[in-house]
């Protein structure tokens, strides 16, 4: 339904510049002012591509009118003033749809923001009460487990004990979503973090075949974190790593200390990330895996969003991905990517 939409609004847009192309042409010796009307009404396609599709295909649009429209005027044009006014219309026809293509998109990204924030405040509220049911059920579970354990269910309770870790860990990704509460923030070594969590993975990937090589900044990255909160994102991010990567494959965790912020680069050699997923990787229950509820990544997101950080991926399906970790080492009181983008635009 949404292509046909696009093919018919696509199809009108060709239609209005092949009908104001066919009065443009035919209008050779007519008079100033049909001119001038047949001028001004291919800023028709130019606004509705620019409003329907956005920057580029509203650009492209302007800059297709603007070679369909030039070849006619300057051959009829014989003096300078009408040269440089077929230059400033053709100028013109490029402005409007780079503003007006501007102005969608951003406006269309700020829409995605609010939509964001509503569904995790909604996702808040339902953690804050689910968690708390789950957390009361793990431990009377807990409970149960410890008092009838016995020899001969040793098989069983091994199978219990691992359910039970499946179920903490549902919580502890749950609770991750709660609604905001003041967060413990202390000056803390990430290179001992990373180093720590590397050895907690260890057992795993020499299992699998797997090498873990670290690559650490020699001045040290001293920032302003919740360590455990922290651990929990490196182990899920060195996790799906371990996941993704083959007997053989090599698995790079690097970190960069940059000024008023650490970067984490976690690196696979795995089969990568398909381009229309990299926009959906961090959205809550979105998952390629089976069996798995699609919540690990977006609860880690939060969590370096919530302490002013940010993560980025990088993928090309079939050389792996990367996963960067940016944390901030003192609060600013600015999201890192404002920072980022700053420091862009300064250079």
């Amino acid at each position: 339904m949404e292509t046909l939409k696009q093919s018919t609004k696509t199809g009108l847009i060709a239609a209005l510049i092949v009908v104001v192309t066919i009065l443009h042409y035919s209008s050779a010796h007519g008079g100033l002012g049909a001119h001038i009307a047949h001028r001004e009404l291919y800023f028709i396609p130019i606004l509705l591509c620019s409003f329907w599709f956005g920057l580029k295909p509203g650009i492209a649009t302007s800059a297709a009118i603007s070679v369909i429209y030039a070849p006619h005027v300057f051959s009829s044009s014989g003096t300078d003033s009408n040269l440089w006014s077929v230059i400033f219309q053709i100028l013109m026809f490029n402005v409007v749809a780079l503003i007006l293509g501007y102005l969608v998109e951003r406006g269309k990204r700020q829409q995605e923001q609010i939509i964001a924030v509503e569904k995790s405040s909604v996702l808040g509220l339902a953690a804050t009460a689910v968690g708390h049911e789950m957390k009361d059920l793990l431990n009377a579970l807990k409970s149960i487990s410890s008092q009838t354990a016995k020899p001969e269910f040793a098989e069983l309770n091994r199978d219990f004990q691992k359910e039970l870790g499946r179920l903490e860990q549902m919580v502890d990704i749950i609770s991750t979503f709660k609604t905001a509460e003041p967060l413990r923030l202390f000056s803390h070594e990430l290179n001992a973090i990373i180093q720590e969590r590397i050895k907690h993975h260890l057992a795993v990937a020499n299992k699998n075949g797997v090498t873990i090589k670290m690559h650490l900044d020699d001045k040290g990255c001293p920032a302003q974190v919740d360590p455990e909160s922290l651990r929990r994102v490196f182990d899920r991010i060195i996790q799906n790593a371990l996941e993704a990567s083959s007997r053989g494959q090599t698995i790079h965790i690097q970190s960069r200390r940059k000024g008023d912020h650490c970067e984490v680069a976690i690196t696979d050699e795995g089969p990568g990330i398909k381009s229309e997923n990299l926009q959906k990787i961090f959205k809550p229950f979105f998952t390629t895996k089976e069996n798995r509820d699609g919540l690990s990544l977006s609860a880690s997101y939060k969590m370096i969003k919530d302490i002013g950080g940010e993560i980025q991926v990088k993928s090309k399906y079939g050389q792996g991905a990367e996963f960067t970790v940016i944390i901030p080492r003192e609060d600013s009181g600015k999201r890192i990517m404002d920072q980022l983008e700053q420091q862009k635009v300064s250079q």
